[in-house]
């Protein structure tokens, strides 16, 4: 890490910190330090701050980030005039204004596959709309959106607050997504992922692991577990009217359920509180819990 590099980025990390827009351990993670270590003084940082600030002043609210061997974390601040992105090194990644939104990627499009100590800080001053987000290698934090998360993640991990709608694909790597309002369209091959409510879910999970924990009231609900796992995890006042499939799998639940079938194909039904939400799920060679 470069010396001018270091500093402007440790002064970015310190003012989203003292502004409460990073906790203490969040700024700890993208300076790679211990607690405690004495920083640098923030004025003489801030002459030697490496960062860019794009203008663009007819790009939408959009965000295209292109992460590989890297950690990226969004975070909004009104107070900004413009999008700036902050790295620790300088030279090494870019801030672009385009038709379809702002891009952070490497410098000259370069691809990094494996681990590096480079992180970096994109400040907005919007609510991001919608996110297009590659991961390989490397990590990305967003922060609530307006519109929709198209994530795809392979050996790298993303963490997002929640959105409108996701359409996520997860392969050797892992996701972590809180709420998402409207429909959600999951497939996990090889990775894992976390998620919080859900509009309207339509998941696949094959060969990797699916933790799922939503209050459900009401909508349409499917998933297909093949050679992975699955827990559902149903948060208090859920209505469920469950209808699952094993073949050579296993389903268990909380609450009764009615099996019935033969030759390692087996159906179950059960119903939990008013039954408001539909939710029917095939497993072939995994395993499913639901609890509530």
């Amino acid at each position: 890490m470069d010396e001018q590099a270091s500093a402007g980025f440790r002064a970015q990390v310190e003012r989203l910190v003292a502004e409460g827009k990073l906790t203490p351990e969040e700024g700890q993670d993208l300076l790679g330090e211990p607690e405690g270590q004495e920083a640098q003084e923030k004025s003489a940082a801030e002459e030697g701050a490496a960062h860019s600030t794009a203008s663009g002043e007819d790009t939408p609210p959009h965000l295209l980030l292109d992460v590989s061997g890297f950690a990226l974390r969004v975070v909004q601040d009104s107070g900004v005039s413009g999008p700036q992105l902050h790295a620790s090194e300088e030279g090494r990644l870019t801030l672009e204004a385009t038709p379809q939104g702002w891009r952070v990627a490497r410098q000259g499009g370069e691809r990094f596959y494996g681990w590096s100590n480079l992180s970096a800080i994109l400040t907005v001053p919007f609510e991001p709309h919608d996110a297009q987000v590659s991961v390989g290698g490397g990590s990305v934090s967003l922060p609530e959106l307006r519109g929709v998360a198209h994530l795809r993640v392979g050996g790298g991990s993303v963490s997002l607050e929640g959105a409108a709608e996701l359409q996520a694909q997860v392969g050797g790597g892992s996701l972590r997504a809180g709420d998402i309002a409207g429909p959600v369209a999951l497939k996990v091959a090889g990775g894992s992922a976390r998620l919080g409510n859900a509009g309207a879910l339509v998941g696949t999970v094959a060969g990797g692991s699916l933790v799922w924990e939503p209050r459900l009231l009401g909508g349409e609900h499917t998933l297909s577990v093949s050679g992975g796992s699955a827990r559902i995890g149903l948060q208090p006042g859920s209505g469920v009217n469950l209808h699952a499939q094993a073949t050579a799998g296993s389903v268990k639940a909380s609450f009764p359920l009615q099996k019935s079938g033969q030759y390692a194909t087996y159906t179950y039904a059960g119903v939990l509180g008013d039954g408001g939400a539909s939710l029917r799920i095939k497993v072939a060679g995994g395993s499913l819990v639901v609890d509530a």
